[in-house]
């Protein structure tokens, strides 16, 4: 049995919960899944989740339904209901992996800080295709050592925003921590931060989407490398690396 406990938080319209589970435990960690009603049921508050678990993973998705915020109604549970401090579970030395709407929850926990947000998808259109990105900086331990990677990303027309009102000086935190830790390659589109402890990570694109080379569209194209791992898996890796150091 591993040394280490990872959990994923399922909230309703979450999806990946499956390839999450295989990422974790692929690398050497004993995953588990919860949904908001276990956590209540269970009393998993900040003492039991520091505790208990080593990694906390938030799955994108439509959660509780983009209509109503996405992340939001999970970050009022998390914060309110079970008295969650993702930031003091960090400074234990706890880490925090939240993809799309769950990157979106953490910034409606305020875990980079107040002045962060998404420009959700007013299309109603759930557009994909992969895109490249490139790790800025050595700050975040997820993307220790990574270069430029191709992750598919999931409703396009979602983009990282800054409070206009306080644009300059939040940007500026923001490069002079080194908390933007992912962008767009060949682009300053920011798609990833990461906390000062750089232990919490949200990120728009998928990395549970590419565990395996196959899970490529176009794998085929170069057939030996069926069987090589994909290049999400790598911040899985990281993750257990950190926790075994």
């Amino acid at each position: 049995m591993s040394q280490f406990r990872a959990l994923i938080v399922a909230s309703p319209g979450c999806r990946g919960i499956r390839a999450f589970s295989h990422a974790l435990n692929t690398v050497g960690f004993e995953s588990e899944v919860l949904t908001i009603d276990d956590l209540m049921e269970y009393k998993i508050d900040q003492d039991q989740l520091c505790l208990k678990y080593k990694v906390v993973v938030l799955p994108g998705g439509n959660t509780y339904s983009n209509a109503l915020g996405a992340g939001k109604a999970l970050a009022i549970q998390l914060v309110n209901g079970l008295g969650w401090n993702l930031p003091r579970f960090a400074e234990k030395g706890g880490l925090v992996l939240g993809v799309a709407n769950g990157f979106q929850t953490l910034l409606h926990m305020k875990v980079f800080g107040k002045d962060y947000a998404f420009r959700v998808n007013e299309t109603a259109e759930v557009k994909e295709q992969w895109i490249k990105v490139t790790p800025t900086g050595n700050r975040c331990v997820w993307l220790r050592g990574l270069g430029t990677m191709e992750l598919p990303l999931n409703q396009l027309d979602t983009e990282f925003v800054i409070d206009p009102f306080a644009f300059i000086e939040a940007k500026g935190r923001l490069e002079r921590l080194g908390l933007s830790c992912l962008k767009e390659d060949g682009s300053q589109k920011v798609v990833g931060l990461c906390d000062p402890t750089g232990l919490i990570f949200g990120l728009l694109p998928h990395p549970e989407f590419f565990l395996s080379w196959t899970n490529m569209e176009d794998w085929y194209m170069n057939p030996t490398r069926a069987a090589a791992p994909g290049q999400g898996l790598a911040l899985f890796e990281n993750a257990a690396k950190y926790c075994s150091s």
